[in-house]
């Protein structure tokens, strides 16, 4: 081992999250219409035990390997809405959301053609449906934030004495924001909600900007 070694390996590395179990990429796709700009959301398929079924969702799904994360995002749009990757412009990435599972998602905003929308034809073993919500509803949409405590359940088997720590010692604590947006009948939420509030977060600031 010599640092060059270390050097040269380290800084060809893609950069990612410690101790993530899978990376995800989704599509957060913007559709231009009737003079105001909608994004698009799928429902997953109820059919989808154990993968989330019916709720809803931008298109993604895990990275595979040789792959980019533009490039998952990508490809499971067209899996999953029969949209070609020739009618997205990527317009940039937005920041990485990570759950309590150690799932770290990668979305990518991204404007999809009138061709795109017209040729989209959904996965009947993965979409239930899609719908579009203008953008500035979601901008002007009062929040609804829920909020759940994490913390660390730590049993006697960790090695508190051999360490030099108190079985009491005061491990953190966090919380867990469940975001909700109601459309239509359609309620967005979880790490799509939480998606949703970073975006249009962005685009007061942007606009008061």
């Amino acid at each position: 081992m010599t640092i060059h070694r270390l050097k040269d390996y380290f800084s060809r590395r893609e950069l990612g999250l410690q101790g993530t179990v899978g990376e995800y990429a989704v599509l957060v796709p913007l559709v231009e219409k009737e003079g105001r700009l909608w994004l698009l959301f799928e429902t997953r398929a109820s059919t989808l035990v154990g993968h989330q079924p019916n709720e809803v969702c931008f298109p993604g799904g895990r990275r595979e390997p040789g792959e980019t994360r533009q490039e998952t995002a990508l490809r499971e749009t067209w899996e999953e809405l029969g949209i070609p990757k020739e009618e997205i412009e990527i317009l940039a990435p937005l920041d990485v959301a990570q759950d309590i599972s150690d799932r770290v998602v990668f979305p990518f905003l991204g404007k999809v053609s009138p061709a795109g929308l017209r040729a989209m034809r959904e996965s009947v073993s993965e979409v239930q449906n899609t719908f579009l919500v203008p953008l500035d509803y979601l901008v002007n949409y009062e929040e609804e934030v829920y909020r759940y405590p994490v913390s660390a359940a730590v049993d006697d088997a960790f090695p508190f004495d051999r360490i030099g720590f108190p079985h009491d010692y005061p491990w953190r604590r966090g919380w867990m924001d469940v975001p909700i947006y109601e459309y239509e009948g359609h309620f967005i939420w979880g790490m799509t909600g939480r998606t949703v509030r970073w975006l249009v977060r962005q685009i007061k600031a942007m606009d008061e900007g």
